[in-house]
C-alpha cells in the first residue's frame, strides 16, 4: 500500500515503518500513544501496518518476537509511557536473549512540563524512560523535532537489523506525535539507509582453522541459531558432509535435518568426549555445552551433596588438549548489566564473523585441501557417525513404545508422538514450545521454517506462537503451540488476542499442574539438608484448583477440549481441534494432563 504525503509527525512514523516492510504494530492502547495510534488506523487505514491488539504489552513485545522469527522481518510495538515499558519489559528482555529485532515505540507525557496536566501526566512523564530498559535493548533515543523522528526511526531499523540483532527502544513526547510536519518537509528515503552486512571472517584465521579441521582425528561441530540466517543450514551440511562431521544442536532454532546421519545431537556427551576439535558456530555460552552437572557420586569431600542435574557443580565432557575453534559475532552483544554471555571460555581460534559465511569459506578452504588420508578418515568418521544417529532413532522408538506409551499420566514422548502422527500429512510449523526434546526425536524436522519453537521465559510463550501464527495467517499453514501451563496463566488474555484477530493455530497444553522446574530445586535443597521431603510440592503445585483451559479456552470463544488424561482420548481431540484450525481458521486448545517432564 502506498501512504500520501504524512502531515504529522505520528504519520511520518507510521509512513517510514510502512517503506520499512513493518507489516503489524502490536499494542495496548494508552493515551501517551494516541497520536501514533490515530495515525495508524486513520492516515494508514490500519493496513499498512495493522494494528493487532493485545491485552499485555508483554504480550504485544512477544508476538513482535514471534513474528520475526518466521519471517526475519522486524515488526513494531506501541507501548505506553512508564507503565506499559513496564509491563513490555520482560519480553524485551527475552527478544534481547534471542536476538530478536523489533522497533518498541514509548510515548510519554509532554516534557514541557508546563503543558502537563496535573497528575496524570506527572506520573506518566519520566526525565529518560529508557532508563528502565537500557541495558538490555541495542539502543534507545528520544528525538526532539521532526526530521531527528524521521532519522531516529532509521537508525533503530539499522541497529536493530545490525548483527548480532536485537530489540531497540524511542520514546516520542505525546506533543511530538500529534504536531504538524514543518512545511517543506522532506522525508528522507529508507533505501539508502540498509543495514551494514555482517563481517565474514579474518581470512589468516579460518586458513588456521581448517588447517586443523583437516588434522583433527574426531572433530566435532557445536552449532546454534544457523537457521534463523539465510543459507546456514546449507552450509553447515555442506562442511560437515564434506569432512563427516558429527553436529550437535545447541538451542532451540534448527540447524540440520534430525534425519541427516550426521545429526547427533541425541548423544552430545558421548561424542564430545572422544573430540581432538571442537568448532562452535553461533553458541552463546560454550561452557554450557561443553559441560555437565557433576553426579552426586563424584562430589568432593566437604562441599553438598545435591540431586544430579541440580548441582552448581559441573564437570567438562571434552579431554584436556582438545582443542576449540569458535565462530560468530556475540562478542558484539557482550553488555556489563546482564551475564547472558556466559563464563569466559578459552579458544584456539577465535573468528569473528557470519556463520554462514565462514562456514562456506571453510569448505571451500578443506575442498582444496582433500587427499587420500584426509578422505579415509572422512569415510571412517562418517560411517561411525551415522551408526550413533541410527542408535539414536532406534533408543528413541524402543523408549517411546517400551517405556512410556502406556504410562498415565500422559508421558510426554506419548503426548509428541500423538501430535506427530496428527500432524505429519499436514504442511505444520511448530510455532513454539518443546516436549522435552521428543519433538526432535520423533517428529521429521528436516525444514528450518517448519521448527521455528522461539520463545523462553515464563509469560511469553503464547504470544510468541501468536506471532509466529499471525505470520502464516491465511497460508494454509497448521500452526502447532506447546503451551505450558504456568506460562499461560502468567497472560491468560493473549487467548483473547488470537480469538479478535483470528490467529489460527492448534494450541496443545502441556499441563503437568506444577511449577515443576522449582520441584527438582526444592528436592535438591531438602535432600542436601537430610530433611523429610514432604512438603517439596508446597508453593509448586498448581493444583487445588487445577486450572480448566478448556473452559478458560471458551470463556474467549475459542474451541477448547479437555483436560485429556486418558492417553488413548489425545489423538481424536487433537483431530478435532485440527479440523476447526483448518476449516475456521481459528484457534483450537487441547488440554493433556501429563507427567512432569
Amino acid at each position: 500500500m502506498s501512504l500520501d504525503k504524512p502531515e504529522y509527525v505520528s504519520d511520518l512514523v507510521v509512513y517510514l515503518l510502512n517503506r520499512l516492510g513493518v507489516e503489524y504494530v502490536t499494542l495496548n492502547p494508552g493515551a501517551t500513544t494516541r497520536g501514533m495510534h490515530e495515525s495508524l488506523v486513520t492516515y494508514g487505514g490500519n493496513i499498512a501496518p495493522e494494528v493487532i491488539t493485545c491485552s499485555h504489552e508483554e504480550v504485544a513485545v512477544a508476538m513482535a518476537e514471534g513474528y520475526y522469527l518466521a519471517t526475519g522481518r522486524p515488526q513494531a510495538t506501541l507501548v505506553h509511557n512508564i507503565v506499559g515499558l513496564q509491563h513490555a519489559s520482560k519480553a524485551i528482555y527475552e527478544a534481547w536473549l534471542n536476538n530478536a529485532p523489533m522497533i518498541i515505540i514509548g510515548g510519554t507525557g509532554p516534557m514541557d512540563a508546563t503543558h502537563r496536566r496535573p497528575w496524570i501526566d506527572w506520573i506518566h512523564t519520566a526525565q529518560v524512560q529508557a532508563q528502565i530498559v537500557r541495558d538490555y535493548v541495542k539502543w534507545d533515543d528520544q528525538p526532539q523535532g521532526a526530521l531527528s523522528v524521521a532519522e531516529s526511526i532509521l537508525r533503530a531499523y539499522q541497529i536493530a537489523m545490525t548483527e548480532p540483532r536485537g530489540p531497540v527502544y524511542l520514546c516520542l513526547d505525546v506533543e511530538l506525535q500529534e504536531s504538524r510536519l514543518p512545511d517543506g518537509f522532506v522525508i528522507p528515503d529508507p533505501s539508502r539507509y540498509r543495514p551494514a552486512a555482517p563481517p565474514s571472517g579474518n581470512s589468516e584465521a579460518m586458513a588456521d582453522a581448517a588447517k586443523a579441521l583437516c588434522e583433527a582425528r574426531w572433530p566435532v561441530l557445536l552449532v546454534e541459531g544457523l537457521g534463523r540466517a539465510p543459507g546456514g543450514p546449507a552450509a553447515l551440511q555442506s562442511l560437515s558432509e564434506l569432512l563427516g562431521i558429527p553436529v550437535i544442536e545447541v538451542g532451540s532454532s534448527f540447524n540440520l535435518s534430525n534425519l541427516h546421519h550426521l545429526n547427533v545431537s541425541g548423544a552430545s556427551a558421548d561424542v564430545l568426549k572422544d573430540a581432538d576439535l571442537v568448532l562452535t558456530v553461533g553458541v552463546k555460552d560454550v561452557e554450557a555445552a561443553l559441560t555437565r552437572p557433576e553426579p552426586e557420586g563424584i562430589v568432593p569431600a566437604g562441599l553438598p551433596r545435591v540431586a544430579s542435574g541440580f548441582s552448581r557443580r559441573h564437570q567438562s565432557v571434552i579431554r584436556d588438549g582438545t582443542r576449540l575453534v569458535r565462530v560468530g559475532l556475540q562478542e558484539y552483544g557482550v553488555r556489563a548489566w546482564t551475564s547472558s554471555h556466559g563464563r569466559l571460555t578459552p579458544a584456539d581460534i577465535s573468528i569473528l564473523g557470519s556463520g554462514p559465511q565462514v562456514l562456506r569459506e571453510l569448505t571451500r578452504l578443506c575442498q582444496s585441501a582433500m587427499d587420500g588420508d584426509l578422505q579415509r578418515r572422512v569415510a571412517e568418521r562418517a560411517a561411525r557417525t551415522r551408526e550413533i544417529h541410527t542408535a539414536i532413532v532406534a533408543r528413541a522408538q524402543k523408549d517411546l513404545k517400551e517405556r512410556w506409551w502406556a504410562q498415565t499420566p500422559i508421558a510426554t514422548a506419548r503426548l509428541a508422538a500423538e501430535i506427530w502422527e496428527t500432524i505429519r500429512d499436514q504442511d505444520w510449523v511448530l510455532a513454539h514450545g518443546s516436549l522435552s526434546g521428543w519433538e526432535r526425536r520423533l517428529w521429521e524436522v528436516s525444514d528450518g521454517a517448519r521448527f521455528i519453537a522461539g520463545g523462553g521465559g515464563t509469560g511469553t510463550g503464547m504470544g510468541v506462537a501468536m506471532g509466529v501464527a499471525l505470520a502464516f495467517r491465511g497460508t494454509g499453514k497448521v500452526c502447532i503451540s506447546i503451551q505450558n501451563d504456568g506460562d499461560l496463566l502468567y497472560t491468560p488474555g493473549s487467548l483473547w488476542t488470537a480469538a479478535h484477530h483470528g490467529v489460527p493455530m492448534l494450541i496443545v497444553m502441556f499441563n503437568n499442574r506444577s511449577y515443576y522446574q522449582d520441584v527438582g530445586h526444592q528436592l535438591a535443597i531438602t535432600r542436601m539438608r537430610q530433611r523429610a521431603l514432604d512438603n517439596v510440592g508446597v508453593g509448586v503445585s498448581l493444583e487445588g484448583p487445577a486450572t480448566d483451559f478448556a473452559t478458560l479456552a471458551k470463556s474467549f470463544a475459542i474451541y477448547g477440549e479437555g483436560p485429556i488424561l486418558n492417553p488413548e482420548e489425545i489423538r481424536p481431540a487433537l483431530e478435532r481441534g485440527l479440523r476447526v484450525v483448518k476449516e475456521k481458521g481459528a484457534p483450537a486448545l487441547i488440554d493433556t494432563i501429563t507427567q512432569p517432564r
